[in-house]
């Protein structure tokens, strides 16, 4: 029975999805729905909220004027009436005028970067509406022209909203995002981020965000990973800034990128420690709160999922040490997971990288009362480590992991008919690691006549467990043959003293397991194992 070590990147859930900005809508600080516009601009007067569909007319007349000023004032209302709350509604008023055309040759008068500044905010903000708000301005060629003037103009709060427009188109779905990519929209992204001294603050904090979610859903076996990977190494030195928004998107992009490397080794992103040491000090950073700490750990997770340079990056960073402390253990479910994810994954790594988990003081302890989390994720991450701890055939490390009472919630899990199949699986591979383990250290050929392990698992309980487990309804064919196997290659002698003890010896072949189980299951209630 072969046993499996796998490592796995962590992705984006639902249980933390609300934290994620997909889209942000550009909306005016303190504004107000009864704002009095016009007297002065030559429009209407009207309140705000109520431009449209009242004034449809009138907005568009002075869009269409060869009055500038008019033209300007018209942008301008509608600027501000998007700006408001409840954007999908006015979204739709505003997309009835059928302006898109116009929005793009607004978008394009390199004379006036006032007018520029303002449709890209009403574009920034029909984008931030629904999937049908951004269907129709990518349908209307939108996307093309924003990038045709991100890469002209050298106004910097015209740059700005125009990436920020694009970053809420490229939230939106793969599809708008490898429309965006194709066209080479990092590019400038890259450029900025990349001398972002001499940017302001605002500008490097949405490239920052638009950059991360350029990178979102795109798997390393996507065609458009390629186009993206460029956005790593800038990136990661944006987490070397000292602030926190820029740090948590910089770390959304980089796991994004970093999410399905586990299956795909060759490609190591990381190619020294600084951005790991950088990653663990963050972590140990108690100002910083779980908005921050979740995408950082998320990293690390994914860059221990890499290559063994990787994984060995994420250990001389000290992260185990950090993990073991404060997230094996936080109150943060999501935090917990993850953390618990990122020793599973180093774990799976070399002989030496499994020692650095087995002896890091308090970590396996911390590992084994994760298998009595109320949350099945947890406990399933968990079962994650076991199995990858034990999976190199080690007799060191077999002996290192039996110090821990890992038998009682072992035996618990397989005796609860409640218990996800997943973890039934991992346990059952856990033990089979160990099993064979015992057989490699045994003089006599397999299977063996003596079996250390078996002796002591066997005393634990552990046969009456597997026989309940067995006999849990739904259980897949796959670990009821795991069963099978393991109580016929290692519990041979136990089973036979069960029937004999029963009166039960009828002479049923020994190799006849299915069988067996099925007699036994009917005598449970005199079974007496150890």
């Amino acid at each position: 029975m072969a046993s499996q070590t796998e490592k796995n990147t962590a992705e984006e859930d639902s249980d933390i999805i609300e934290f994620l900005n997909r889209k942000l809508a550009n909306l005016t600080v303190n504004s107000d729905a009864t704002e009095v516009l016009g007297s002065s601009d030559g429009l209407p007067v009207c309140e705000v909220s109520t431009l449209l569909p009242q004034y449809s007319q009138e907005i568009l007349s002075a869009l269409h004027s060869n009055n500038t000023v008019l033209r300007l004032a018209a942008v301008v209302r509608l600027r501000k009436y998007l700006s408001l709350q409840n954007v999908d509604e006015r979204v739709d008023n505003v997309l009835s005028l059928n302006i898109i055309p116009l929005l793009i040759e607004l978008l394009e008068n390199f004379d006036d970067h006032l007018l520029q500044y303002e449709t890209a905010w009403i574009i920034t903000n029909i984008a931030a509406g629904s999937t049908q708000h951004t269907e129709a301005l990518v349908a209307g060629g939108v996307t093309q022209h924003l990038i045709k003037v991100l890469t002209v103009s050298n106004n910097i709060e015209v740059q700005t909203q125009i990436i920020w427009a694009l970053g809420n188109i490229a939230g939106d779905g793969a599809v708008f995002r490898h429309i965006i990519l194709s066209a080479g929209v990092l590019d400038p992204l890259l450029y900025i981020l990349s001398n972002y001294e001499i940017y302001d603050y605002m500008a490097v904090r949405i490239t920052v965000w638009a950059t991360a979610n350029m990178c979102r859903g795109c798997r390393c076996s996507d065609p458009s990973w390629s186009l993206i990977t460029p956005a790593f190494p800038i990136l990661a030195n944006m987490v070397q800034l000292n602030d926190a928004e820029i740090i948590s998107d910089a770390c959304w992009g980089m796991s994004r990128i970093l999410n399905g490397t586990h299956k795909h080794r060759e490609h190591a992103l990381v190619s020294d420690n600084s951005l790991c040491r950088r990653l663990v000090d963050l972590l140990r950073e108690d100002s910083l709160t779980s908005t921050v700490h979740l995408p950082v750990l998320r990293t690390l997770v994914n860059i221990a999922s890499g290559a063994e340079k990787q994984t060995q990056a994420v250990i001389d960073a000290g992260a185990l040490t950090v993990l073991t402390a404060s997230y094996l253990s936080t109150k943060n479910l999501t935090l917990r997971r993850d953390a618990c994810l990122a020793v599973s994954n180093v774990a799976a790594g070399t002989y030496c990288q499994v020692n650095a988990v087995l002896n890091e003081p308090n970590l396996m302890e911390s590992v084994v009362a994760l298998l009595w989390d109320s949350d099945v994720k947890v406990v399933k991450e968990a079962c994650w480590v076991l199995s990858n701890s034990t999976s190199l055939h080690d007799s060191g490390h077999i002996n290192l992991i039996l110090q821990y009472d890992i038998l009682t919630p072992l035996l618990h899990h397989l005796r609860n008919p409640s218990t996800p199949q997943e973890i039934m699986n991992k346990l059952i591979d856990t033990l089979i690691n160990i099993l064979s383990v015992g057989d490699m250290s045994s003089s006599s050929p397999p299977p063996p006549s003596q079996n250390a392990y078996a002796d002591q698992l066997a005393a634990s309980g552990l046969v009456k467990a597997l026989l309940i487990a067995y006999n849990h309804q739904g259980l897949t064919e796959t670990i009821k043959e795991k069963i099978r196997s393991l109580l016929e290659r290692w519990f041979y002698g136990y089973l036979r003293s069960n029937e004999q003890g029963n009166g039960d010896d009828d002479g049923i072949d020994i190799a006849s397991i299915e069988e067996r189980v099925g007699r036994l299951r009917i005598n449970m209630e005199g079974v007496d194992v150890f």
